[in-house]
């Protein structure tokens, strides 16, 4: 695994376009379908990246030609020429960004894709001894494909989760990801200008969802699975048993086995997403975090193999909020994914521990395939 620590290959680095936050976004959504990702400067500094995720998460429609492309940009971190493989994982991971920036002599010459860094996962076999059944989240939660999208909206918020599988009479009929929600908002209001985002969805989910659906076995290799997200250009594949879909391997669930098998304090404790607003509370996280996985242990008699915790800081008009996502991997009984939202960062933190420690009670419950919902 030695070449893991060597740095970053220069034919990695592809080329992008270069914006000032005041640009007009229509001047870079060409740029962005070109190469991916464009950088963002504010002032002379580096301020972000847009790519199409950021993009469709802005929701934005119809907007005047000259809304400044700064608006859509999400702060990543940079990779330097002195960065190694394992630092540009970590940049993806706690990014969950398809491209970083690349800065060489402190000057950004281009970007860093996240399919490059999967070839050389495969390439080096890091997780040549890992198969779907040990990588992928869970609970997969099922809706039917007659579904209303508000409903669909709801599930996904409901359970925390970006992807719900879409069934018809128990069959997996398709895949509904978050995006394909907001691309549906998008153009239900470029059909109908009158359409208001508090109104109703009348459109069913199936009009919306991926019909060519990846899937795996749950025993089929990593290796294999990464040769598929390549080839597809896709983030995440379903995984099945007998057919059945009982899960979800992502790009982020492949990048967080990686990252919570290196160096990784007592424990297997991961908290990202810090920022130096946040970064005196890591103590009082991970202390609260140990103290979860102590009380699992002790009451449940289940091993905690490893927490992450990735801390998403959300600017309101008046306050801001802080959308806490965490992943328990279990000895006995796979993985357990949730969410939660509020103002206050601590107690945020207590709801979210509360939410899984009562999850890690219903494990067997939790696991949702073809039932609609």
């Amino acid at each position: 695994m030695k070449i893991a620590f060597e740095r970053i290959p220069a034919e990695f680095v592809s080329d992008t376009s270069f914006y000032d936050y005041r640009d007009p976004m229509s001047d870079a959504l060409t740029k962005v379908n070109k190469f991916g990702a464009v950088v963002v400067f504010k002032d002379g500094e580096y301020y972000g990246i847009v790519d199409d995720r950021s993009i469709a998460r802005k929701g934005a429609t119809k907007l005047p030609g000259s809304y400044p492309v700064g608006k859509f940009a999400k702060p990543v971190p940079i990779v330097t020429k002195q960065s190694n493989i394992r630092k540009a994982i970590r940049a993806f991971y706690d990014s969950a960004s398809k491209a970083v920036p690349f800065s060489d002599n402190g000057k950004i010459k281009g970007i860093l894709k996240r399919s490059d860094i999967l070839k050389s996962i495969l390439s080096m076999h890091m997780l040549s001894n890992y198969n779907a059944g040990e990588v992928m989240s869970t609970p997969l939660i099922a809706i039917d494909q007659e579904a209303t999208l508000d409903r669909a909206k709801r599930a996904m918020a409901d359970h925390g989760v970006n992807r719900l599988a879409v069934m018809d009479k128990g069959k997996l009929v398709g895949i509904l990801t978050y995006k394909n929600i907001i691309e549906s908002l998008m153009s239900i209001r470029n059909r109908s200008p009158e359409f208001s985002p508090k109104g109703r969805m009348p459109a069913s989910v199936i009009e919306f969802a991926h019909k060519d659906v990846y899937a795996v076995e749950q025993g089929e290799g990593i290796d294999n699975v990464l040769r598929n997200l390549i080839k597809n250009n896709v983030s995440s594949m379903l995984v099945t048993r007998k057919g059945k879909p009982v899960g979800v391997v992502t790009v982020h669930d492949i990048l967080e086995t990686i990252v919570k098998n290196s160096n990784i304090p007592a424990r297997n404790i991961i908290v990202s997403g810090l920022t130096e607003g946040t970064k005196e509370y890591e103590d009082d996280l991970m202390a609260d975090l140990g103290s979860f996985a102590e009380k699992v242990e002790r009451f449940r008699d289940v091993k905690v193999d490893y927490i992450a915790v990735n801390i998403k800081s959300i600017k309101g008009t008046a306050s801001r909020s802080y959308e806490l996502r965490a992943r328990v991997g279990l000895a006995r009984g796979g993985t357990i994914s949730m969410s939660t939202t509020g103002f206050n960062l601590e107690r945020t933190l207590r709801e979210l521990t509360s939410k899984l420690y009562k999850a890690v009670e219903a494990k067997n419950d939790l696991i949702i395939t073809g039932r609609k919902i």
